[in-house]
């Protein structure tokens, strides 16, 4: 085998163990104890606008945040939502927050993030992990029936999202590292690029009723096909209500 065809080998199975390794990640999702007896109250979610974010990386790795790539994601990872939460049979409704109630809108989003890092921290996995979080899933962010009833829901989704781009000259400093890795046996790449979807459903009481959040390489919310895909994963075991 030629030298460079070996190396450019070597390049490719590195990149799909990469891959692959994204594709095994755990189960994320979280369910409340009560989740069928709550959401059997529920009529109609309001579905708040979400926060969808995408950075180019450059070589150097400095993020730089695209406005016209966030419009894109944005109404890509809207269409993907509106999508699946039909074929889910969830009955929701797009809600344009003006006005007073946008300063209410911004602290659900705050308490929302705030408790869903220490979702992610103490009831998911790592060393971090609390038993009794992890086996019953039980956070809340504090009672939104205020903020619901001027929108006519019972409930609310909330959702946001982020994903990087690599320049082309992170990728070739990507591809490079990768060569040196063959001859020294050490691959020195910089992080991959990093596609992350977080979506939950809370009850008017603030329970937080379903959740999953999920950071995987191989998708790009620029892409129609590739955010449904990824709804698609993140809601896979998003439950019927049985009534």
């Amino acid at each position: 085998m030629p030298r460079m065809t070996k190396y450019f080998h070597v390049v490719l199975v590195l990149m799909f163990t990469v891959s692959f390794g994204y594709g095994c990640s755990p189960a994320t999702y979280k369910i409340h104890p009560e989740f069928n007896q709550r959401c059997q109250k529920i009529g109609s979610y309001c579905l708040i606008k979400p926060d969808v974010e995408i950075c180019q990386i450059s070589a150097g790795g400095v993020r730089e945040v695209r406005d016209d790539w966030c419009e894109l994601g944005l109404a890509n990872v809207i269409a993907a939502l509106e999508k699946t939460l039909t074929q889910k049979e969830v009955v929701f409704k797009d809600i344009v927050v003006e006005g007073r109630m946008d300063e209410t809108a911004d602290e659900i989003r705050a308490l929302y993030r705030a408790v869903s890092y220490s979702i992610r921290v103490h009831a998911i996995g790592g060393p971090n992990v609390f038993p009794d979080k992890a086996s019953n899933f039980d956070y809340a962010i504090g009672p939104i029936d205020d903020f619901l009833n001027v929108y006519g829901c019972d409930a609310l989704i909330i959702v946001y999202g982020s994903d990087e781009v690599s320049s082309g000259g992170r990728k070739a400093v990507a591809v490079l590292g990768l060569l040196a890795g063959a001859f020294t046996g050490v691959a020195a790449t910089p992080r991959g690029a990093i596609t992350a979807i977080n979506f939950a459903t809370i009850d008017a009481d603030g329970n937080i009723l379903w959740y999953n959040s999920k950071a995987e390489g191989g998708y790009d919310l620029r892409s129609k096909d590739s955010t449904q895909q990824l709804i698609d994963n993140v809601l896979a075991e998003y439950p019927r209500c049985n009534r």
